[in-house]
Protein backbone atom coordinates (compact mmCIF):
# COMPACT_ATOMS: atom_id res chain seq x y z
CA UNK A 1 0.00 0.00 0.00
CA UNK A 2 2.82 2.99 0.94
CA UNK A 3 4.94 1.54 -2.34
CA UNK A 4 1.95 2.09 -4.01
CA UNK A 5 1.15 5.46 -2.52
CA UNK A 6 4.76 6.43 -3.59
CA UNK A 7 4.33 5.71 -6.88
CA UNK A 8 1.24 7.31 -7.59
CA UNK A 9 2.97 10.52 -5.63
CA UNK A 10 6.74 10.24 -8.10
CA UNK A 11 4.44 10.28 -11.21
CA UNK A 12 2.01 13.24 -10.59
CA UNK A 13 4.13 15.67 -7.77
CA UNK A 14 8.34 14.95 -7.37
CA UNK A 15 9.51 14.94 -10.81
CA UNK A 16 9.99 19.15 -10.77
CA UNK A 17 11.82 18.80 -7.19
CA UNK A 18 14.20 16.30 -8.47
CA UNK A 19 14.61 18.25 -11.42
CA UNK A 20 15.96 21.34 -9.90
CA UNK A 21 18.49 19.23 -8.02
CA UNK A 22 16.43 19.09 -4.15
CA UNK A 23 18.11 15.80 -2.09
CA UNK A 24 16.89 16.74 1.13
CA UNK A 25 18.16 15.18 4.43
CA UNK A 26 16.44 12.28 6.17
CA UNK A 27 16.11 13.23 9.68
CA UNK A 28 15.18 10.66 12.08
CA UNK A 29 12.27 12.07 14.37
CA UNK A 30 13.49 10.87 18.34
CA UNK A 31 15.30 8.32 16.33
CA UNK A 32 12.69 6.94 14.27
CA UNK A 33 9.58 6.27 16.57
CA UNK A 34 7.95 4.19 14.27
CA UNK A 35 10.66 1.84 13.89
CA UNK A 36 11.90 1.16 17.45
CA UNK A 37 10.78 3.03 20.97
CA UNK A 38 11.64 6.91 20.77
CA UNK A 39 14.39 8.38 21.87
CA UNK A 40 16.29 4.95 22.88
CA UNK A 41 19.75 3.88 22.17
CA UNK A 42 18.04 0.94 20.17
CA UNK A 43 16.26 3.68 17.97
CA UNK A 44 19.34 5.75 17.31
CA UNK A 45 21.06 2.36 16.40
CA UNK A 46 18.45 1.00 14.24
CA UNK A 47 18.35 4.79 12.46
CA UNK A 48 22.17 4.93 11.87
CA UNK A 49 21.84 1.27 10.49
CA UNK A 50 19.53 2.09 7.73
CA UNK A 51 21.60 5.45 7.06
CA UNK A 52 19.49 8.29 7.96
CA UNK A 53 21.82 11.88 7.34
CA UNK A 54 20.27 13.25 10.53
CA UNK A 55 19.56 11.99 14.37
CA UNK A 56 16.46 14.16 16.11
CA UNK A 57 16.58 13.73 19.55
CA UNK A 58 15.26 15.66 22.57
CA UNK A 59 17.32 16.74 26.42
CA UNK A 60 15.70 17.21 29.91
CA UNK A 61 17.40 18.22 32.53
CA UNK A 62 17.63 16.82 35.79
CA UNK A 63 17.45 17.65 39.27
CA UNK A 64 21.15 16.50 39.81
CA UNK A 65 21.80 18.32 36.67
CA UNK A 66 22.55 15.37 34.13
CA UNK A 67 21.06 15.44 30.65
CA UNK A 68 18.83 12.97 29.57
CA UNK A 69 17.27 12.10 26.02
CA UNK A 70 13.24 12.19 26.42
CA UNK A 71 10.60 14.37 24.64
CA UNK A 72 8.48 15.88 26.94
CA UNK A 73 9.68 17.41 30.23
CA UNK A 74 7.34 15.32 32.31
CA UNK A 75 8.04 11.41 32.56
CA UNK A 76 5.48 10.40 29.34
CA UNK A 77 4.17 7.31 31.04
CA UNK A 78 2.41 5.82 27.70
CA UNK A 79 6.26 5.47 26.62
CA UNK A 80 7.71 4.64 29.79
CA UNK A 81 6.26 2.27 32.89
CA UNK A 82 8.37 1.37 35.95
CA UNK A 83 11.19 -1.35 35.13
CA UNK A 84 10.39 -4.47 37.40
CA UNK A 85 10.22 -4.62 41.01
CA UNK A 86 10.84 -1.03 40.64
CA UNK A 87 8.45 1.87 42.45
CA UNK A 88 9.20 4.79 40.56
CA UNK A 89 6.79 7.48 39.75
CA UNK A 90 6.79 9.92 37.19
CA UNK A 91 6.71 13.71 37.55
CA UNK A 92 8.97 16.29 35.83
CA UNK A 93 12.13 15.26 34.68
CA UNK A 94 13.68 18.70 36.04
CA UNK A 95 12.21 17.14 39.87
CA UNK A 96 13.80 14.02 39.37
CA UNK A 97 17.48 12.73 39.96
CA UNK A 98 19.39 10.78 37.48
CA UNK A 99 18.71 7.34 39.48
CA UNK A 100 15.29 7.80 39.78
CA UNK A 101 14.85 8.12 36.30
CA UNK A 102 16.80 5.43 35.36
CA UNK A 103 13.85 3.00 36.60
CA UNK A 104 11.58 3.69 34.09
CA UNK A 105 11.83 0.88 31.35
CA UNK A 106 10.69 2.83 27.83
CA UNK A 107 11.36 0.32 25.77
CA UNK A 108 8.56 -2.69 26.30
CA UNK A 109 5.43 -1.20 25.48
CA UNK A 110 3.39 -1.59 22.64
CA UNK A 111 1.86 1.16 20.45
CA UNK A 112 -0.75 0.58 18.31
CA UNK A 113 -0.11 3.72 16.13
CA UNK A 114 3.45 2.30 15.62
CA UNK A 115 2.67 -1.40 14.26
CA UNK A 116 5.75 -1.94 12.58
CA UNK A 117 7.99 -0.56 15.35
CA UNK A 118 10.21 -3.19 17.47
CA UNK A 119 10.10 -2.89 21.10
CA UNK A 120 13.60 -2.95 23.13
CA UNK A 121 12.51 -4.48 26.09
CA UNK A 122 14.67 -2.67 29.85
CA UNK A 123 15.15 0.65 27.18
CA UNK A 124 16.10 3.29 29.71
CA UNK A 125 16.39 7.20 28.71
CA UNK A 126 19.96 7.60 27.78
CA UNK A 127 22.32 10.18 29.17
CA UNK A 128 23.76 12.75 26.50
CA UNK A 129 27.04 11.24 27.67
CA UNK A 130 25.42 7.79 26.46
CA UNK A 131 23.57 9.03 23.53
CA UNK A 132 26.82 10.67 21.95
CA UNK A 133 29.29 7.60 23.01
CA UNK A 134 26.92 5.72 20.90
CA UNK A 135 26.40 7.64 17.96
CA UNK A 136 30.20 8.95 17.55
CA UNK A 137 31.48 6.30 14.69
CA UNK A 138 28.59 7.28 12.22
CA UNK A 139 28.16 10.33 10.54
CA UNK A 140 24.67 11.40 10.97
CA UNK A 141 24.32 14.90 11.92
CA UNK A 142 23.02 15.57 15.40
CA UNK A 143 20.04 17.80 15.96
CA UNK A 144 19.33 18.31 19.73
CA UNK A 145 16.46 20.22 21.32
CA UNK A 146 16.36 21.82 24.45
CA UNK A 147 13.14 21.01 26.64
CA UNK A 148 11.95 23.55 28.65
CA UNK A 149 9.19 23.73 31.24
CA UNK A 150 5.80 24.65 30.42
CA UNK A 151 4.67 28.14 31.12
CA UNK A 152 3.82 28.83 34.71
CA UNK A 153 5.72 25.58 35.73
CA UNK A 154 6.55 26.16 39.63
CA UNK A 155 10.24 25.02 38.48
CA UNK A 156 12.48 26.05 35.83
CA UNK A 157 15.57 24.61 34.41
CA UNK A 158 18.64 27.45 34.47
CA UNK A 159 19.21 28.29 30.57
CA UNK A 160 22.71 28.65 31.22
CA UNK A 161 23.15 25.73 32.99
CA UNK A 162 21.31 23.50 30.50
CA UNK A 163 23.65 24.87 27.45
CA UNK A 164 26.94 24.59 30.06
CA UNK A 165 26.12 20.64 30.25
CA UNK A 166 25.43 20.31 26.98
CA UNK A 167 28.62 22.05 25.78
CA UNK A 168 30.80 20.52 28.32
CA UNK A 169 29.37 16.87 26.86
CA UNK A 170 30.24 17.87 23.08
CA UNK A 171 33.35 18.99 23.92
CA UNK A 172 33.88 15.92 25.71
CA UNK A 173 33.17 13.55 22.61
CA UNK A 174 34.67 16.08 20.28
CA UNK A 175 31.11 16.16 18.65
CA UNK A 176 30.31 19.75 18.66
CA UNK A 177 31.28 19.94 14.58
CA UNK A 178 28.14 17.47 13.88
CA UNK A 179 26.03 18.83 16.24
CA UNK A 180 22.79 21.57 15.77
CA UNK A 181 21.12 23.01 19.06
CA UNK A 182 17.57 23.16 18.02
CA UNK A 183 14.78 24.63 20.58
CA UNK A 184 11.76 26.62 20.83
CA UNK A 185 12.64 28.42 23.94
CA UNK A 186 15.61 30.82 22.14
CA UNK A 187 17.19 31.62 25.45
CA UNK A 188 19.37 28.00 24.88
CA UNK A 189 20.10 28.99 21.69
CA UNK A 190 21.75 32.59 22.87
CA UNK A 191 23.24 31.40 25.68
CA UNK A 192 25.19 28.62 23.07
CA UNK A 193 25.99 31.29 20.83
CA UNK A 194 27.78 33.04 23.69
CA UNK A 195 29.45 30.03 24.68
CA UNK A 196 30.68 28.86 21.38
CA UNK A 197 29.21 30.52 18.25
CA UNK A 198 30.62 27.65 16.22
CA UNK A 199 27.65 25.27 17.14
CA UNK A 200 25.03 25.84 14.32
CA UNK A 201 21.17 26.98 15.94
CA UNK A 202 18.05 25.68 14.37
CA UNK A 203 14.96 27.79 15.46
CA UNK A 204 11.66 25.86 16.17
CA UNK A 205 8.24 27.59 16.62
CA UNK A 206 9.48 30.01 13.99
CA UNK A 207 5.80 30.63 12.92
CA UNK A 208 5.14 32.63 16.03
CA UNK A 209 7.09 35.60 13.96
CA UNK A 210 5.78 35.03 11.15
CA UNK A 211 6.36 36.23 8.38
CA UNK A 212 9.68 37.74 9.84
CA UNK A 213 11.86 34.56 9.70
CA UNK A 214 14.96 36.31 8.27
CA UNK A 215 15.03 38.79 11.08
CA UNK A 216 14.13 36.07 13.59
CA UNK A 217 17.43 33.98 12.02
CA UNK A 218 19.64 36.98 12.42
CA UNK A 219 18.58 37.99 15.83
CA UNK A 220 19.51 35.02 17.13
CA UNK A 221 21.96 34.02 14.77
CA UNK A 222 20.49 30.79 14.03
CA UNK A 223 21.97 28.92 10.93
CA UNK A 224 18.57 26.13 10.15
CA UNK A 225 14.94 26.80 10.47
CA UNK A 226 11.94 24.51 10.96
CA UNK A 227 8.99 24.76 9.20
CA UNK A 228 5.88 23.68 8.32
CA UNK A 229 4.25 23.85 4.78
CA UNK A 230 1.61 26.51 5.99
CA UNK A 231 4.70 28.82 7.32
CA UNK A 232 6.18 29.39 4.02
CA UNK A 233 5.77 28.79 -0.04
CA UNK A 234 8.84 27.52 -1.81
CA UNK A 235 9.47 30.71 -2.77
CA UNK A 236 10.04 31.70 0.73
CA UNK A 237 12.12 28.25 1.45
CA UNK A 238 14.83 29.92 -1.40
CA UNK A 239 14.62 33.19 -0.60
CA UNK A 240 15.86 31.86 2.84
CA UNK A 241 18.01 29.16 1.69
CA UNK A 242 19.66 32.15 -0.50
CA UNK A 243 20.22 34.34 2.67
CA UNK A 244 22.45 30.83 3.85
CA UNK A 245 19.51 29.41 6.03
CA UNK A 246 19.27 25.65 5.96
CA UNK A 247 15.33 24.95 5.68
CA UNK A 248 13.93 21.66 7.86
CA UNK A 249 10.71 20.46 7.57
CA UNK A 250 8.23 19.82 10.76
CA UNK A 251 7.67 16.51 11.46
CA UNK A 252 5.92 14.54 8.35
CA UNK A 253 4.99 10.98 8.24
CA UNK A 254 3.08 9.94 5.19
CA UNK A 255 4.47 10.09 1.44
CA UNK A 256 1.85 13.01 0.56
CA UNK A 257 3.72 15.04 3.05
CA UNK A 258 6.97 13.71 1.89
CA UNK A 259 6.37 14.92 -1.45
CA UNK A 260 4.77 18.49 -0.12
CA UNK A 261 8.41 19.21 1.47
CA UNK A 262 10.32 17.92 -1.65
CA UNK A 263 8.43 20.17 -4.20
CA UNK A 264 8.94 23.14 -1.57
CA UNK A 265 12.76 22.80 -1.88
CA UNK A 266 13.73 21.49 1.93
CA UNK A 267 17.18 20.97 3.08
CA UNK A 268 15.31 18.14 5.13
CA UNK A 269 12.49 16.24 5.71
CA UNK A 270 11.50 15.51 9.74
CA UNK A 271 9.82 12.01 10.18
CA UNK A 272 8.96 9.15 12.96
CA UNK A 273 9.48 6.56 9.53
CA UNK A 274 12.91 6.93 8.07
CA UNK A 275 13.08 3.87 6.61
CA UNK A 276 9.92 4.86 4.90
CA UNK A 277 11.01 8.44 3.67
CA UNK A 278 14.72 7.19 2.52
CA UNK A 279 12.61 4.78 0.34
CA UNK A 280 10.11 7.53 -0.98
CA UNK A 281 13.50 9.68 -1.79
CA UNK A 282 15.61 6.88 -3.63
CA UNK A 283 12.64 6.53 -5.45
CA UNK A 284 12.28 10.09 -6.08
CA UNK A 285 15.66 10.13 -7.18
CA UNK A 286 16.48 12.43 -4.24
CA UNK A 287 18.56 10.88 -2.15
CA UNK A 288 22.03 11.72 -1.31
Amino acid sequence: MRLLGLNLLLLFGATLAVADGVKPKAIAHRGGAASRPENTLAAFRHAIEIGVDVLEFDMNLTADNRIVIHHDSTVNTDICEPAAGSAAQGGPIRLLRLDQILQFDCGSKVLAEYPRRVTAPGARMPTLDEFLTAVRGSAALLLGETKMPPEGAAYEVPPDTFVERIHAALERHGLADRFILQSGDYRTIDEMRKRNPRIRACLLNARRYKPNYLALARRHRATHLMVRTDDVDAAGVKLLQGAGLEVFSSTANTAADWEKYLAMGMDGILTDDPEGLIDFLRQAGARR
